[in-house]
């Protein structure tokens, strides 16, 4: 069972006020972190009308007409200017946006230090003024609750204080894997294509080879080959039948015109691969852009909060501590006091011993009230209850002692004890 949340029964004044401070403080701040959670999701839900300008949407569709018509030139000119005018406008509405939501955020957040500030007072009202709640706190171990949430609210808070790192990383890394994708499929279509390319070309080149001149098998006679023979002094030009049936030439044209054709298609279609390959970037470097500013801009309404947000954990952990404290000495006190109250019973009862004065009078065992003067007007407050029957029990000892030396045949009664 963790601190603030013991059984009631039998607890001290002063128990029961730390029980219930606890009990209210965590309600107030459970309180505010559901404001907090609702302001966000209102501002996330209901952001600024965001809207284009006459100009960038007239280069956007002049962009999109010269893409359409192959004219890369003039793509990538509009394309610079559409980019330049795409983030300029973007962080133009960013930053209204950014203004807009500060000032709710301020409103929500000042209310709430009001509200803890009272709270605070009101808890403190009751405790007597040596319980300085600006005094210094004792630390104690804490529980595995209350550990885990204030490490839950520091990791709240690093991720308001770092936002813009974090989410700078997690953008990178989207776009990052959207590129290398793009430059994968790419890739890959473009092996396809080169592949294609050169089946089609050997297609084509294995037309020209056939119907060439007549292959003969096994040795063509007592001859040497047509190549040692140019090597050979020979009285007459040698000469050997080749070409096939005719129409060589004819053929060749063909062929080279088929040719020319599949390499001009080959030409075309990497360049507009390459084209498309380039827009789907730019797009992706488009929205990237646009993403960071928007990021910028929340950084911006994090890092304003983020003092507040601090501010509310180490009040309401000092508030826990002094909460502690408070308990810690007036239990100690207490102790102190009921310890005091019983040795001043068990003196008053002794008769006859060497405490007593001439007249008979016994004299109180005394301790040392300096380590009490300041918390009197606490106990009195809060224990008057023990103090009024040590009163009340002294004042029977002496009232016995009075009627024996008066001659009183009652006898002196055993030791009156008040024990805690």
């Amino acid at each position: 069972m963790s601190q603030g949340q013991r059984s009631s029964h039998g607890a001290s004044p002063i128990q029961l006020w730390k029980d219930d401070v606890w009990s209210r403080a965590k309600q107030l701040m459970s309180h505010h972190h559901r404001q907090f959670l609702k302001l966000d999701l209102d501002i996330e839900a209901n952001p600024l009308e965001s809207k284009f300008s006459g100009p960038l949407v007239d280069l956007m569709q002049r962009e999109e007409i010269a893409s359409s018509q192959n004219k890369h030139n003039v793509v990538e000119a509009l394309a610079k200017k559409v980019f330049t005018g795409l983030c300029t406008e973007t962080k133009r509405h960013c930053t209204m946006q950014s203004q807009s939501n500060q000032t709710r955020w301020v409103t929500l957040l000042e209310q709430q230090a009001e509200e803890r500030r009272k709270f605070f007072v009101e808890s403190f009202f009751a405790v007597d003024a040596r319980f300085d709640p600006r005094g210094p706190v004792k630390t104690r171990g804490l529980t595995l609750d209350e550990a885990y949430e204030r490490e839950e609210r520091r990791l709240a808070r690093d991720a308001f204080a770092n936002y813009e790192k974090y989410e700078t990383f997690n953008l990178d890394h989207s776009f990052g894997l959207q590129l290398a994708r793009v430059n994968a499929e790419w890739s890959v279509y473009e092996q396809q294509m080169l592949n294609d390319y050169e089946t089609q070309k050997a297609t084509i080149m294995g037309k020209a080879r056939t119907g060439g001149g007549i292959v003969l098998s096994g040795r063509q006679g007592p001859w040497k080959s047509k190549a040692e023979q140019k090597l050979l002094f020979n009285t007459a030009p040698v000469f050997s039948p080749e070409g096939g049936m005719g129409g060589a030439t004819r053929r060749s044209q063909v062929v080279d015109a088929e040719l020319q054709g599949l390499e001009k298609m080959f030409t075309q279609a990497k360049e507009r691969i390459a084209n498309q390959k380039k827009n789907a970037i730019r797009w992706i470097k488009r929205q990237e852009a646009r993403m960071k500013i928007q990021v910028e801009g929340i950084a911006n309404d994090r890092k304003m909060i983020y003092p507040y947000l601090k501010k509310a954990d180490e009040e309401f952990d000092n508030f826990f501590a002094q909460a502690d404290r408070i308990l810690e000495e007036a239990e100690t006190n207490t102790a102190i006091s009921t310890s005091n109250s019983t040795t001043t019973l068990k003196s008053t009862s002794t008769v006859g011993d060497k405490d007593n004065d001439l007249n008979g009078t016994p004299r109180t065992l005394e301790m040392s009230q300096s380590d009490n003067s300041n918390s009197g007007d606490f106990r009195n407050s809060m224990f008057g209850d023990i103090q009024g029957l040590s009163a009340q029990a002294a004042k029977m000892g002496l009232d016995k002692k009075k009627a024996y030396l008066k001659g009183a045949r009652t006898e002196i009664p055993t030791e009156m004890v008040v024990e805690e």
